[in-house]
Formats: structure tokens, C-alpha cells, sequence
């Protein structure tokens, strides 16, 4: 079922919920402010939609998908399920808080200022993600391929937030000159 350029309310959506015999595709359409915390929404599908300031807290996310999404400030604290996918969507100041997105393709989305605290990161992608000033205390970044992402300034807390993940020499080079205020410079051969 795929709804279009429509405003939609939280009873709009749980009626969704409720009715929907096949999974719910919504494309372009706005949620802003929307108030969806404890909502059902497996299978739902969110194309180019405005959601931002939505409150998805607690909301059952399993194989949900966001893309090309303008989440700014969404609250996306202890949602539920598995399998869910964000990519190339806007969440600058956007609470993850214990999040799962393990082995997730997270390309091309923008974290700037994001609460990740606690979220299951491990093995996912983040190919053309800024992470500038991102919140990553004590989230699981092992095995998650930091190379292609902005990280911007690096300080011993954003460091040890860092562990487990993979990043490019360069990326590497940029935190040690961050830390020490050195320059890194190759060997003349």
C-alpha cells in the first residue's frame, strides 16, 4: 500500500497499523512532529519523507526502512526489532540512543550532533556520513568501516569511542594530529 504527499497524524499512521494487509510504503510525505512512540511500524517503508522532531521511541522498527529522509531532531530511543535501514537521510541532532543498526549499509546519512550512545554499530557502513560531533559514548563500533566518513575533531574521549572500528590512514593521521598537534608527514624514499 503506498500513500503520497500526504501530512500524516499519529492516528493516521496507527490507522495504517491496523488496516494495512500488505506492507505500507509512504513517499514524500510528512510526519513532522509526528508523535509515533510505541507504534508497530514493521515493513514500513519511509521514502523522502519529512520527519522531522518525530517521536519514534520505543516504536517496533523490524526491516522498516528510511531513505532520503529529513530526520532532523527525530527521537529514535529504544525502538524494538531487527533489521531496520537508514540511508542517505538528514539526522543531524537526532537521538539513537541504544540503537541496533549491526552489519547496516548507513550510507550517506548525516549524524552531525547525533546522540548514538549505546548503539549497536557493529559492522555497518558508513560510506559518506558525517559524524562530526557525534555522540559515539559506548556505542558498538567494532568492525564498523569508519573510512569513508567524516569524523571531524578527535579528542581522548571520541578516541576511546572510536574502538573496534576501521578507519583509512588518513582518517588515522588526522586523530593523531588532532591528539598531539603534530604533523604526520610520509618518509622521503
Amino acid at each position: 500500500m503506498e500513500i503520497t504527499d500526504q501530512e500524516l497524524s499519529r492516528t493516521d499512521v496507527e490507522r495504517l497499523t491496523l488496516t494495512a494487509t500488505e506492507p505500507v510504503s509512504l513517499v514524500r510525505c510528512t510526519l513532522t512532529g509526528a508523535d509515533l512512540r510505541d507504534l508497530d511500524l514493521t515493513e514500513f517503508s519511509f521514502d523522502e519523507c519529512a520527519l522531522d522532531g518525530a517521536l519514534l521511541d520505543g516504536a517496533g522498527l523490524g526491516g522498516a526502512t528510511f531513505t532520503g529522509c529529513r530526520m532532523t531532531g527525530v527521537s529514535m530511543e529504544r525502538t524494538r526489532g531487527l533489521g531496520f535501514q537508514i540511508q542517505r537521510s538528514n539526522l543531524f541532532a537526532a537521538n539513537l540512543t541504544g540503537v541496533v543498526l549491526a552489519n547496516a549499509d548507513l550510507s550517506g546519512c548525516r549524524f552531525t550532533e547525533a546522540v548514538l550512545r549505546g548503539a549497536d554499530l557493529h559492522a555497518s557502513v558508513f560510506d559518506d556520513c558525517d559524524l562530526i560531533e557525534t555522540d559515539l559514548f559506548d556505542a558498538n563500533l567494532k568492525d564498523a568501516d569508519l573510512r569513508g566518513a567524516r569524523l571531524g575533531p578527535c579528542d581522548l574521549d571520541r578516541l576511546r569511542a572510536l574502538r573496534g572500528a576501521i578507519l583509512s590512514p588518513h582518517q588515522a593521521c588526522d586523530i593523531v594530529a588532532d591528539l598531539t598537534g603534530c604533523s604526520v608527514l610520509p618518509i622521503d624514499s
